[in-house]
C-alpha cells in the first residue's frame, strides 16, 4: 500500500489506497469534460478537425493547414474521432464523445508517468507521481476540452516510462521508446522529434540483448516506424503534403525567439504550478530519502527533455500556454522525487498551502455565485452584469447545495488523511479535484453563456438561407467562428477572402470595412461591447443582384 508500516484502520486502507485513487482519477477527468456545446477558442479549434476526419478527411484534414489548429499532426484528431463513431450510437452528442479523447490521453499520460516513478522512486510514488501530476494547474482547462497537444504529451510519459525499464527490460524499453517516438511524430510532426529523441537513444539495446534477438528487435522496429513513414509518404504526395512541411519548419528569429520565451516564462507560472515550484525546492541534504535513490540516467533524461522541450517552444509557432504541456510529463517526475525528499516539515506546509489555495478558488467561486443570484458584492454583481446582461442563472440553489457537499467532502477526506509520505501529495490532487468540482458546478451556465457561439449562428442563421451565399468569409484570427458556422449552422464558411458574405467581430466604435454595408448583427454585454457582424461586400454581391 501507500502508507508507512503502522497501523491503519482497514477503511482508510481502501478509501485512500488504489480505488480512491480510481475515484479521484475519474472524478477529475470526467466532471466537466461533457454535456456542454464546444466553447469559443481552443475546444472549438481542435474539434474542427476531429469533425473534418469524420467528414473524410482523415489523412490529413484541412484545418491543420489553414492556421485552425497550431502546426501539429493528426494522431489526436484520430483518437478522438474513433471515438466520435464508437460513443455517439450510445447517445452522446458528437462533440462530448470527441472531446474525451483528452481525458483518456491524459489518464494514459499519469499512468505512464506513474510507471516510471516505479523505478525511480518506489512503489509508494508510483501513485505519488500520479497524484502530482494530476494536480498541476496546466492539465485542468485542457484535460477537459479539445486539445491535439494532448497526444503529445501521452508520448512523452510512454518515452519516460520507457526510459525507466532500460535495464529491467531492454528490448521492451526500446520497443516502448519507438511506439512513443512514431507516435509522437503523427501527433506533432518533426518538432516533437527533438524531445523523443533524447529518451529513445538512451533505451538503446543493442549490447544488452543477445544476438540471437536482435534481427527480431530490429523488424519490430521497423514495422513500429512503418506507420508514421507510409502517413508522411502519403502526405507528401498531395498537393498539401508540400504546406504541411512549410508549417513544420521552426522560425529561428532572435526576435521570435524571444517573444516566445518571454510569453512562455509567463505562463509557465500558473501552466507548471506547483510541478516547478517541487522541481525547484533548495535541498541541503536528501532528508526523508529513505529507500530508493535518484537515479541519476532518469534525472539527466528528464531535464535534457525539458530543455530540448523549451527548443521546441521557443522556435515553433505558435505562442501559447497549451505549448507548455510537452514538459509538464518530465517535471512531473523531478517533482515527485524532489518532493520524496522534502523534510517533514515542508511537507507540512506544502499541505497547509494545498488547503488555502483550494479555499481561494472556492471562495472566488462562491463570490460569483453570489453576485449573480444575491447581488454581492456589488462591484463584481455590476462587472458581471456589464459582460452578459442578459444571463440567467438555472438551478442556483441545487447548484449551490451540491458544491457546498463537495466542499465539506473535501474537508473530511483532507482531515482524514493517514499519515503517508505521500500526504501533502493527495491533498494537493484532492483540493485540486474538488474545487474544479465546485467551479464546475457553480460557473459552469456562467461559460456557457459567454463562450458559447451556437446562439450567436442560430442568430444568423436565418439571415444567411435567405441570402443563400456560396460562402461566408471569416478573418483568419477567428478559426474557432468558422467553425461555429460550419458545424453548428452548416452554413459554409471559409478563412480565405473573396466570398459575398464577410463576418467581423467589431469593438466599441470600429470602423465598419470599405465598400461594406451591415446585412446582419448583434451585441453582447455593455460599455466595451463585442459586436457581431455579418457584412455584405458590396462589389462581389452587385452582379448577383443585376
Amino acid at each position: 500500500m501507500f502508507f508507512d508500516p503502522r497501523p491503519v484502520p482497514p477503511w482508510q486502507r481502501r478509501l485512500y489506497g488504489k480505488w480512491g485513487l480510481v475515484a479521484l482519477l475519474a472524478a477529475f477527468l470526467l466532471v466537466g469534460t461533457t454535456g456542454h456545446d464546444p466553447w469559443r477558442s481552443a475546444d472549438l479549434r481542435h474539434f474542427f478537425p476531429a469533425w473534418q476526419v469524420l467528414q473524410g478527411e482523415w489523412l490529413l484534414p484541412s484545418a491543420l493547414l489553414d492556421g485552425t489548429v497550431p502546426a501539429t499532426g493528426p494522431l489526436y484528431y484520430w483518437v478522438a474521432a474513433l471515438l466520435g463513431l464508437l460513443l455517439e450510437p450510445l447517445g452522446l452528442a458528437l462533440h462530448d464523445a470527441t472531446r474525451l479523447a483528452s481525458p483518456l490521453l491524459l489518464l494514459f499520460t499519469l499512468l505512464s508517468l506513474g510507471a516510471a516513478a516505479l523505478s525511480w522512486c518506489g512503489k509508494p510514488w508510483q501513485a505519488g507521481a500520479m497524484l502530482v501530476g494530476l494536480g498541476t494547474l496546466g492539465w485542468v482547462l485542457d484535460a477537459h476540452q479539445h486539445q491535439a497537444l494532448l497526444a503529445s504529451a501521452a508520448a512523452i510519459g510512454l518515452a519516460l516510462a520507457a526510459v525507466s525499464r532500460r535495464d529491467a527490460q531492454p528490448a521492451k524499453a526500446w520497443i516502448a521508446a519507438s511506439v512513443a517516438m512514431a507516435a509522437g511524430f503523427l501527433a506533432q510532426g518533426f518538432a516533437l522529434l527533438l524531445v523523443l529523441s533524447i529518451p529513445w537513444l538512451a533505451t538503446w539495446p543493442w549490447r544488452r540483448i543477445a544476438a540471437a534477438r536482435r534481427l527480431t528487435l530490429l523488424m519490430a522496429t521497423a514495422l513500429i516506424f512503418a506507420l508514421p513513414v507510409t502517413w508522411f509518404v502519403a502526405v507528401w504526395r498531395t498537393a498539401e503534403g508540400e504546406t504541411w512541411l512549410a508549417l513544420q519548419a521552426p522560425h529561428l528569429t532572435g526576435e521570435f525567439i524571444a517573444s516566445n520565451l518571454d510569453d512562455a516564462w509567463r505562463d509557465a507560472v500558473w501552466v507548471a504550478w506547483p510541478l516547478w515550484l517541487l522541481a525547484l525546492w533548495p535541498l541541503r541534504r536528501a532528508a526523508n530519502g529513505n529507500g530508493n535513490g535518484p537515479n541519476l540516467r532518469l534525472l539527466a533524461v528528464a531535464w535534457a527533455m525539458i530543455a530540448m522541450g523549451l527548443v521546441v517552444v521557443a522556435a515553433w509557432p505558435p505562442s501559447n500556454p497549451s505549448d507548455l504541456l510537452i514538459l509538464l510529463p518530465p517535471l512531473t517526475l523531478l517533482a515527485t522525487e524532489r518532493l520524496r525528499r522534502l523534510p517533514s516539515g515542508a511537507r507540512a506546509a506544502f499541505s497547509w498551502f494545498s488547503a488555502v489555495t483550494v479555499l481561494s478558488l472556492v471562495v472566488f467561486a462562491g463570490l460569483s455565485w453570489s453576485a449573480w443570484n444575491l447581488d454581492w458584492p456589488p462591484g463584481l454583481a455590476r462587472h458581471m452584469v456589464r459582460v452578459a446582461p442578459d444571463f440567467e442563472m438555472s438551478g442556483s440553489l441545487w447548484r449551490l447545495g451540491a458544491a457546498t457537499a463537495v466542499l465539506l467532502a473535501w474537508f473530511v477526506l483532507a482531515m482524514a488523511t493517514p499519515p503517508s509520505p505521500l500526504r501533502p501529495a493527495i491533498h494537493w490532487a484532492l483540493g485540486v479535484t474538488l474545487a474544479w468540482a465546485v467551479l464546475v458546478l457553480l460557473l459552469e451556465p456562467w461559460f456557457e453563456h459567454t463562450r458559447n457561439l451556437r446562439p450567436i449562428v442560430e442568430q444568423m442563421r436565418e439571415t444567411l438561407r435567405e441570402r443563400a451565399p456560396s460562402c461566408v468569409s471569416v478573418p483568419a484570427r477567428e478559426p474557432d467562428v468558422r467553425a461555429a458556422l460550419v458545424y453548428f449552422g452548416g452554413i459554409p464558411a471559409t478563412l480565405e477572402d473573396g466570398c459575398p458574405i464577410r463576418f467581423a467581430r467589431l469593438r466599441g466604435s470600429q470602423p465598419l470595412p470599405a465598400d461594406s454595408s451591415v446585412l446582419w448583427s448583434t451585441t453582447r454585454g455593455q460599455g466595451k461591447r463585442q459586436e457581431y457582424w455579418l457584412l455584405l461586400d458590396n462589389e462581389r454581391a452587385r452582379p448577383a443582384h443585376d
